[in-house]
């Protein structure tokens, strides 16, 4: 029987309104009441009154939606703070207001080359201000929005290979930094194209779209990543994963897309859609490259097509590879 038509799943918009969240940098506690009073009923506010503060509390999640950044401060100046928060890839999409009582031009110029998005003089009129927060705060979602329709795979609504390589390459280089091991997941679903020529391209778009709706909410950690990077290509990165952790994502993968029972009658083999997946695990060093981790997972997934489909088979990068059916011997 024909796989039956599956049409994507459109989550309600909630009717609570999400305020949006500020972090204000200033050491003046007249200053700080002020905004407290002012701000605090219609956005979450957090206050930090030093550089070391303001740098830690941008780092956390939820990150703030923007910044408050008084210039004079006791320790570092606001310029100095503004500068560490761009170049640091965590934070540098914040958006940065300067408040200083520094209205000269100079000031100013020096306000946006370190990269502050708006610059306010004292004394601070507050409808003004929330009249710029405002503004802002839109722009960025509206940046966002536009960022989010260049990573997202338009048929299935999940990453694609863009968003792939950038999460990659940073994933890869924050492992170099703190020597944690990488996962790498690459899939594909067997006979595919036999399962085209059978149902049609429209029933495959639907059962791409279905695959890919379940596998999504396997992924659900910051900075993992599920990805379409071809046609019936799919990637699961896994942020400091050993292989035990892998070893377990694979196969909740497998169980998942056997639990959707989705016919393929056009297969020579299975009667089911089933996938087989290539799974590589390293700890990187500076002189290697992330398309190592790629190659080895894409090994590995060649050896679990030609070794029967429908299983995974894991390479450890310098060693040879190792199916799911030879784990499976082992264990018993």
């Amino acid at each position: 029987m024909p796989l039956q038509q599956v049409v994507p799943t459109i989550k309600p918009v909630k009717s609570a309104v999400k305020r949006s969240r500020l972090l204000i940098v200033d050491d003046d506690p007249t200053q700080l009441r002020f905004y407290l009073q002012g701000l605090n009923d219609v956005y979450h506010c957090q206050f930090a009154s030093s550089a070391s503060e303001a740098v830690t509390f941008a780092r956390q999640f939820p990150q703030p939606d923007l910044i408050i950044l008084d210039v004079v401060l006791p320790d570092v100046n606001g310029f100095e703070i503004c500068q560490i928060l761009k170049e640091d890839q965590l934070t540098s999409h914040i958006p940065v207001i300067f408040v200083s009582g520094q209205d000269d031009v100079e000031s100013k110029l020096k306000g946006f080359e370190q990269g502050c998005v708006d610059y306010i003089s004292k004394p601070v009129l507050l409808p003004e201000m929330q009249a710029r927060i405002s503004t802002h705060i839109k722009l960025k979602q509206q940046t966002i929005m536009l960022e989010s329709l260049a990573y997202t795979d338009p048929l299935t609504q999940v990453g694609n290979r863009r968003k792939y390589n950038e999460t990659l390459q940073r994933e890869w280089a924050r492992s170099i930094r703190y020597g944690q091991p990488i996962a790498m997941l690459l899939m594909d679903i067997d006979y595919f194209k036999q399962f085209n020529d059978f149902y049609g391209h429209g029933v495959g778009d639907d059962c791409l779209i279905k695959i890919c709706s379940h596998l999504r909410d396997l992924v659900n950690r910051p900075g993992d990543l599920f990805a379409r990077i071809g046609g019936e290509e799919f990637v699961i990165l896994l942020t400091d994963c050993g292989m035990e952790g892998a070893l377990r994502k694979a196969d909740e993968v497998l169980r998942t897309v056997s639990m959707l029972n989705i016919a393929n009658q056009g297969a020579p083999k299975l009667d089911r859609v089933t996938l087989s997946i290539g799974v590589a695990v390293t700890t990187p060093k500076h002189q290697e490259e992330p398309l190592t981790l790629f190659q080895a997972a894409d090994e590995a997934l060649y050896e679990a097509k030609h070794s029967g489909r429908n299983k995974f088979s894991v390479s450890k990068l310098m060693d040879g590879p190792l199916t799911s059916d030879s784990l499976a011997n082992s264990s018993t």
